[in-house]
This record gives structure tokens, sequence and C-alpha cells, in this order.
């Protein structure tokens, strides 16, 4: 069994869709002075010195506009790699590694699974474990 056409189709749109709209989101938060409560990494990341620079820039709408494409480009970028990831095109770095198919759903699934997004954030902790720059990060958090 594969991933059908239609539903591949359907998959990659709504990926597009989600890029633009969360590169247009972040980018207005930027642009209010809103940019206080990340999603990533899983504890905020911003310092208050960072808060202020990304201050000076508020209420710029030509910065705005740059903004939200360099979000966009980063955001496909990550989607582009985990495609690769999941059509075998590209190995993970870190981890044993089989590789994984995307499958219609069958008709019948299991309720009770764990499922990738709740784990997500999760496995943050265990990444930076393993990144091989320890003199940055996204987090605050002291090692």
């Amino acid at each position: 069994m594969q991933l059908s056409e239609e539903a591949k189709h359907t998959l990659l749109v709504a990926v597009h869709q989600l890029i633009e709209e969360q590169a247009g989101a972040c980018a207005n938060d930027v642009f209010r002075g809103e940019t206080v409560g990340l999603d990533y990494p899983p504890n905020g990341g911003l310092s208050t010195k960072e808060v202020v620079a990304l201050q000076t820039i508020q209420g710029n709408a030509l910065v705005q506009a740059a903004l939200r494409k360099v979000l966009a480009s980063c955001a496909a970028g990550v989607v582009f790699d985990l495609l690769g990831i999941i059509d075998g095109t590209i190995d993970p770095e870190h981890g044993d590694w089989s590789g994984v198919m995307l499958i219609d759903r069958p008709e019948e699934v299991e309720e009770h699974r764990q499922f990738l997004h709740d784990a997500f954030f999760e496995t943050y902790w265990d990444w930076r474990t393993k990144r091989r720059n320890k003199n940055w990060r996204l987090d605050n958090l002291p090692d």
C-alpha cells in the first residue's frame, strides 16, 4: 500500500498553506512587537535583550514583508528535508533509521497510539544533548 496521488497532493498543498500562514503570523507578531511567546523551543527561547532587539524593527512594514519570506523559506527548507527523510533520499544523522512510509489511512486505526506531533516537542531535549554547536542554542537554559 502507498500514499495515493490525491492524498499526496492534498498533504503537500496543506503544507504550503501552513508555511505561508505561520510565516505571516510570525512576521505579523514581530511587526506588532508581540514575539514573547514562541512555540519553539519548548521553553520560549528569547532573552530580554533579543526581545528588545526585535522591538527595534516593530512597525516596519518592509521588514515585515521580508521577514515573512525568510521565515517561509526556512520552514519550507525544513519540510523539504523532512520529506527527503521520509522518501529515503536523506538519512537522519542521529539514531537508528530503517526508513518510513506514508500510506493512505486504513479504515480501522488503533485508537490509542502516540502521534508524532505530540512527541515532537518532547524530543527537543534529546536533540539538545546531540547538537554539534554547544556554544549556541535556541533556548535560554544553562547546560
